[in-house]
């Protein structure tokens, strides 16, 4: 049991020991914030420098080289680093500075080195960085503010943008001061991480600076940037600069990078990202007509920019197609083999206008095809997005006339519309244009005092000046009465012609209701048979006479 307790007691000190000393193993040095981002117009930052225990400290400081632009380096000092027994602020100042002299998008980095004059052994590192300046000689003046930056991608997604992507940036600027301020201008930058300003690559980008004139006090006013992401346009990490001067005060006097809407930075990240959907990657851009408008029978020369924005490499041939069916549109054209990232290609295109179309506009659609199949001579891919571009016609058109003439009568049978029987009215179109033409004929506007039985026939073509009968056979409601009226219509191309036609409808029980084939015998020769009819009556009177005469009288 002694054995047990003194073993037990044996362990208990070796670990702790084990604790104590792996508590001063893991003791260091520490320093909060860990590291030190320096932006205009910072000259100062400070950190709290924390010892591993509460013994006296004193430490050496060693500074990183950071040259600038113009060759000239950044040197530093700091405040006491001796006896340092417990928490200190420790503050860094950079001397000889210059944030107009660093590029906004390069990277200033280095770090600082604490080393422990206790122990040679601990050492504490404090990263630091420099951000540099949109303005030439760092921000100047407190009267100018960019207040507000507000970006919008056409794609949709505002901090990501793709190869031909549409940007739009909206900085607001303010007048902070109590005078107005002359001559203000903006200028946009977009730096890649090798500190290098790419903007003036944009497409369509009118200008990168742009002149407001002047802002009244307590006022502000916007400037608008509009352009195209390039082609080209590489993945990775950009920073979007704006900045606002004055040249009438000159810009080292008064110049403003910051913006109250980007996080007090001067700059927006911006994740430039190729497309990864490969329906997107081969596009048709910067598609142009000429002439335009065009006449008739005018050659027309359509050009447009082939462009591979996705992020794969096609080794085969491209091809696009342009297609319309009103212009009877059908054309294709080939483009070279290793259709790289970021490459362009020019196509082109020329066809005659039709002489004879009508005059307006037509939308003319174009397809990419990709990734090529030698073999099978076929493309797996095809453009998601059909591209279109709108051509205007007019002028020197012959115009094809297409009409028609409809004219409508009784037909012999029934030369009367009588109330509960069938009419039967016989139509004649005429196609009066100069082009054949097919033609649907309808019946409308009768269903009120008649049923339509059948239109023979409904749907037939014509050369120009041919014409064609057309039966049509309704039957009458037995309370129709009086004048009625329905519509003949011949649709065709696009086109309407109509004819109404009127009929009267006897009653059936009218004295002018057609009578039977025996009845209107009687009716045409009343006169011999009301003649028979006398000499019948006549006859028998003679015969009642006679035997009366010779009957024998009774006594």
């Amino acid at each position: 049991m002694k054995k047990s307790s003194a073993f037990l007691l044996i362990a208990i000190f070796i670990v702790l020991v084990s604790v104590i000393v792996v508590t001063l193993v893991l003791a260091t040095h520490t320093a909060s914030p860990s590291s030190l981002k320096f932006t205009d117009p910072r000259t100062q930052l400070s950190f709290t420098l924390t010892p591993p225990d509460n013994n006296s400290h004193s430490y050496a400081i060693s500074f990183p080289t950071i040259t600038q632009d113009d060759g000239t380096a950044i040197t530093f000092s700091s405040s006491d680093l001796t006896n340092v027994v417990s928490s200190r602020s420790v503050t860094i100042t950079a001397n000889n500075v210059n944030y107009g002299k660093l590029s906004p998008g390069k990277n200033y980095n280095g770090n600082i080195i604490l080393l422990d004059s206790n122990n040679n052994s601990d050492t504490l590192t404090v990263p630091l960085s420099f951000v540099g300046s949109f303005c030439k000689q760092g921000e100047k003046g407190a009267d100018l503010e960019v207040t507000k930056v507000d970006i919008d991608n056409s794609d949709g997604d505002d901090d990501e943008w793709s190869p031909l992507d549409e940007i739009e940036i909206k900085v607001e600027v303010s007048n902070e001061g109590d005078e107005k301020i002359k001559e203000i201008n903006v200028e946009l930058g977009l730096f890649d991480s090798d500190g290098k300003n790419i903007i003036k690559d944009m497409e369509n980008l009118d200008a990168e600076e742009i002149d407001l004139g002047s802002i009244k006090d307590d006022d502000e006013d916007t400037a608008v940037f509009n352009f195209k992401v390039p082609a080209d346009f590489e993945d990775g990490d950009y920073k979007l600069v704006v900045k606002a001067f004055s040249k009438d005060l000159r810009e080292e006097n008064l110049c403003t990078a910051r913006s109250t809407d980007l996080d007090n930075e001067f700059f927006q990240l911006i994740d430039g990202a190729r497309e990864d959907n490969e329906e997107k990657h081969i596009v048709l851009d910067n598609i142009k007509v000429s002439p335009s408008p065009a006449q008739c029978g005018e050659r027309i020369q359509i050009t447009g920019e082939l462009v591979n924005i996705g992020d794969a490499d096609y080794e085969d041939q491209v091809k696009v197609t342009l297609s319309n069916t009103e212009l009877e549109l059908n054309l294709e054209q080939i483009v070279r083999e290793n259709f790289d990232q970021g490459d362009s290609e020019m196509v082109d295109f020329e066809f005659d206008v039709p002489q004879q179309i009508e005059e307006k506009s037509y939308v003319l659609d174009f397809v990419t095809y990709y990734d090529y199949d030698e073999d099978d001579n076929t493309y797996d891919i095809h453009s998601e997005d059909t591209f279109t571009t709108s051509i205007k016609i007019a002028g020197n058109c012959e115009r094809e006339v297409k009409n028609v003439q409809i004219t409508a009568q009784l037909d012999s049978e029934t030369p009367q519309a009588v109330a509960g029987k069938q009419v039967i009215v016989n139509s004649v179109l005429k196609n009066t244009g100069d082009v054949e033409t097919v033609y649907t004929v309808s019946v409308f506007g009768n269903s009120q005092w008649s049923v339509l039985n059948s239109v023979d026939p409904q749907i037939f073509t014509l050369a120009p000046g041919e014409s064609k009968d057309v039966s049509i056979v309704l039957t009458v409601n037995e309370d129709a009465e009086g004048e009625n009226e329905f519509t003949i219509k011949a649709s065709y191309n696009g086109q309407e012609t109509e004819q109404k036609v009127a009929l009267s409808i006897a009653s059936s029980y009218n004295k002018d209701v057609q009578l039977t084939p025996f009845l209107e015998t009687i009716r045409a020769n009343w006169f011999i048979y009301l003649i028979i009819l006398v000499n019948i009556i006549l006859i028998i009177a003679i015969i009642l006479v006679i035997r009366s005469m010779v009957s024998p009288r009774s006594l």
